[in-house]
């Protein structure tokens, strides 16, 4: 246990549900093995639920332009087609880009004035030797650097979940100034984190010395699974991304699968789940017509869950570009821990990190531009036909563990499996 206790700035932190709050509860867990006690400073954004058990959490008020504004989530979780996503896109690019951002990003100036406040006192009388922050938004980073300066015996862990200054999602204005002031904010810090070495690669044009911190599956799967279904189905839930995802290979195979007489279309069956039912059925307009679509809006997370437990494929969709990949999304890991086999289509290049954490963990094999997952598809199709409605998958639980123990490690040379 290391010396002192460690205290998290972070505006997102558990209860808030969802891809922020799971990481960033991930990383309480990891820090309750390494640091006496964990304090967080957090906002408080209504959402119901309990703070996680053993931590002392200070909720601030959330007076930003979100709350001003209405809502609790960003533009990007409201469905693609709906009026307020394509208003307000441009304008959310411009309020997460400095210099605006200081007014305009969640959080906001009364948050970081009320954080810096309360991290000051805890910093003198609670022991505090660590402080971790994690974006977005950059409101968090803003608060720990001005303690860092306060108080430099302080080790500032400079987390990030996303990009900043995406050359491929293009989420801000003028890039090559955020990305400068992004190296200015964080050259006071000790350590960055990112979640891939994709991400960490592109974080290193911000900080040199960026690394590795994956998310991690939260339960192992089964040594075996084989759920039974009347059809063949192939499973998407969550949210979709106009520019970035593509259904193309997948609907190209089917389709030729069909024509070749290989596949019934009537016994195959894809399910999506999720606020963009209106893309997906755009995105699957030129499917064979025989081929069943099972397409309906937002569902419950354990329904989510539920659906991914008894595919008998499970669809993930990426995107890379010229020496950008690495999207690992929380939804990989929600795949990985069901057991069941994952396509993972890539708009784009191959991403060799998905690549490798799917063939190490052996739950599933990545297709991009060029690459069709037409023998593959084949090759389950045919094992659940035989299988009488079974398609029985064995994932690699050794190489999972190490995934849910922050100990898998893959390389530029492949993937591998190893202790510390």
């Amino acid at each position: 246990m290391a010396a002192g206790n460690i205290l998290f700035i972070t505006n997102y932190f558990p209860p808030r549900p969802a891809v922020a709050g799971r990481r960033l509860g991930q990383l309480a867990e990891w820090a309750r093995h390494r640091y006496g006690a964990i304090y967080v400073i957090r906002a408080d954004r209504g959402f119901k639920g309990a703070d996680p058990p053993g931590l002392h959490v200070t909720a601030l008020p959330a007076r930003d332009l979100r709350t001003v504004a209405g809502g609790s989530g960003p533009a990007q979780t409201l469905p693609y087609d709906s009026l307020r996503r394509r208003l307000s896109g441009p304008l959310l690019d411009l309020r997460q880009s400095f210099p605006f951002l200081y007014l305009t990003d969640d959080g906001g100036p009364v948050y970081r004035r009320e954080a810096y406040r309360e991290a000051v006192r805890l910093v003198r009388e609670k022991r505090i030797t660590t402080i971790l922050s994690s974006f977005r938004p950059w409101s968090d980073h803003l608060v720990a650097r001005r303690l860092k300066r306060e108080f430099p015996r302080l080790h500032w862990i400079a987390d990030f979940r996303d990009i900043h200054a995406d050359p491929i999602r293009h989420d801000v204005w003028w890039p090559a100034l955020q990305r400068w002031w992004g190296r200015r904010v964080l050259r006071e810090a000790d350590e960055v984190w990112g979640v891939s070495r994709g991400q960490v690669e592109q974080l290193r044009k911000l900080f040199p010395g960026a690394t590795v911190r994956r998310n991690s599956i939260n339960e192992l799967p089964p040594a075996t699974t084989a759920p039974r279904t009347d059809r063949f189905t192939i499973v998407y839930t969550g949210s979709l991304y106009e520019r970035l995802h593509t259904l193309a290979p997948l609907v190209d195979s089917l389709n030729a699968l069909v024509a070749a007489g290989e596949v019934e279309p009537g016994e195959v069956e894809l399910v999506y789940r999720g606020k963009d039912d209106a893309l997906w059925k755009e995105l699957t307009k030129d499917l064979n017509q025989y081929v069943h679509c099972n397409t309906r809006g937002y569902i419950s997370p354990a329904a989510a869950q539920k659906l991914q437990r008894d595919a008998q494929v499970l669809l993930l969709l990426s995107w890379t570009g010229p020496d950008y990949y690495g999207v690992l999304t929380a939804k990989l890991y929600d795949y990985l821990s069901t057991g069941r086999p994952i396509m993972a289509i890539i708009k784009g290049p191959a991403d060799p990190e998905i690549e490798e954490i799917l063939t190490a963990t052996h739950t599933g094999a990545s297709f991009h531009a060029g690459k069709s997952p037409r023998g593959w598809l084949l090759e389950c199709y045919l094992a659940w036909r035989e299988g009488n409605g079974k398609l029985p998958w064995f994932p690699n639980l050794d190489a999972l563990n190490q995934l849910v123990a922050g100990e898998l490690t893959i390389g530029e040379e492949g993937p591998r499996t190893e202790a510390p």
